[in-house]
């Protein structure tokens, strides 16, 4: 239980009162040094008593009462108690129930209360040891740094989080409080330039403050847009088109059913649609001739009921097209002729779509290139995001952002540890 040698425990002996254990502990009688003058002394001055929580073994509460002496020097005059093998100096909670706390809350699925009720402690005595026992290796700047923000922290004004992730390993480099422009402009400004300068590519979402930020603090990287967020302002462009063409029908209407009833499939990229099986449309079929159709051929009948609404969908799908197979050397060419297409065909809910890419454009050509044999995105970040969302949304919320910042950073990191 303890991890000693026998002959280091003079006597031992278990008492069970129903679900509870006591170990009542000896240990051997050996020299002790003097914190005082450095002397060994063997001398005994008396013994104390000392109750230890031992967590729960076995599902059994298990307490450590510690018979443990106090030594006197004889040239000092100084008493003091002999080593304990079982709590840090000064602590009702052994060495055990630390560890074991801190291991479980590695998993951000492990709440305080949880960890509390599983060793047998109160919950604010499983915070306080997290607090004093959670440590983090600083990680040195990544040369791809992702950003993005998340809904963090309860009861505050502060609304979002800014995270900042290792696209390479995927670990936070850090969790600041805003994401507000002199926050984040104090943080970078206090990173050794030589560091910053290290930086090669920032991928973010479009959002202007991290695009100015990334241009003043990391001269020599290129700043990227992440993949993912073009092609849901795409997305949702379309479909504004498909509910305005839809609600030209009467509500009553097969036409504007099958458009509302059957938008996931519009919605769905064209490769990924089912190509053998068929569709049941059950009661929304007159209008089609056929009750049962397979999706590529559902879609084809449903945008060309509206020349806009089947132009839409070229666009949209032209863009994931471009998305999945345009190459670094080709993509400012296929971005420009795409950009033209939106001009041309001047669809109301495109014009805003044709601004935006005109206004990033080279940050979305920038995203197509290859770092560490992989795309850049912001994906390492969302998926980070995910897991701190889980973090916040399991504790229900975090009052304190420096306890939800290293929560984080604990328990999604690799270079955590436990400090005594």
């Amino acid at each position: 239980m303890f991890n000693l040698e026998p002959t280091a425990i003079r006597h031992a002996e278990l008492i069970t009162e129903g679900n509870e254990t006591f170990v009542l502990v000896t240990l051997s009688k050996r020299a002790h040094t003097c914190p005082v003058c450095g002397k060994a002394t063997s001398q005994i001055h008396d013994y104390r008593e000392r109750v230890i929580n031992h967590a729960v073994l076995n599902g059994v509460y298990t307490t450590i009462v510690f018979n443990q002496r106090r030594y006197y020097c004889r040239d000092c005059n100084k008493r003091f108690p002999e080593h304990n093998p079982f709590a840090m100096h000064g602590k009702r909670i052994s060495k055990y129930t630390i560890l074991r706390v801190m291991e479980m809350l590695r998993d951000p699925r492990v709440t305080f209360s949880y960890a509390a009720k599983d060793v047998g402690i109160s919950v604010s005595s499983a915070i306080r040891i997290f607090d004093d026992h959670a440590a983090v290796t600083p990680m040195a700047l990544p040369e791809a740094l992702c950003i993005d923000e998340v809904y963090a922290v309860k009861y505050t004004q502060r609304t979002y989080a800014c995270v900042l992730t290792d696209f390479k390993s995927c670990q936070i480099y850090d969790l600041l409080p805003d994401r507000k422009k002199y926050t984040l402009a104090d943080y970078f400004s206090a990173i050794d330039r030589s560091s910053r300068e290290k930086v090669r590519y920032v991928c973010s979402d479009m959002w202007d403050t991290y695009r100015e930020l990334a241009e003043v603090y990391f001269p020599n990287a290129k700043v990227c847009v992440d993949s993912f967020h073009v092609v849901k302002l795409i997305n949702y462009a379309f479909t504004k088109v498909r509910i305005r063409i839809m609600n030209q029908y009467d509500r009553a209407s097969e036409e504007y059913k099958l458009l509302k009833r059957y938008a996931w499939v519009l919605n769905k990229a064209s490769y990924k649609l089912d190509q053998e099986n068929y569709m049941d449309l059950r009661r929304y079929y007159s209008v089609l001739g056929t009750r049962y159709i397979r999706q590529h051929v559902l879609v084809s009948q449903l945008i060309a009921g509206d020349p806009e609404l089947e132009i839409a969908y070229m666009l949209k799908e032209n863009y994931l097209t471009l998305n999945q197979e345009a190459t670094p050397e080709n993509i400012s060419r296929w971005l420009d002729r795409y950009i033209s297409d939106l001009k041309l065909f001047n669809i109301k809910e495109f014009r805003s779509v044709r601004k935006t890419l005109i206004k990033w454009h080279d940050e979305i050509v920038n995203s197509f290139d290859v770092y560490e044999g992989r795309r850049l995105s912001n994906g390492p970040a969302e998926s980070v995001n995910s897991r701190i969302k889980l973090i916040k949304s399991t504790g229900n919320g975090y009052r304190n952002f420096e306890r939800f910042k290293l929560r984080a950073l604990y328990s999604l990191n690799d270079g955590s540890s436990i400090k005594f």
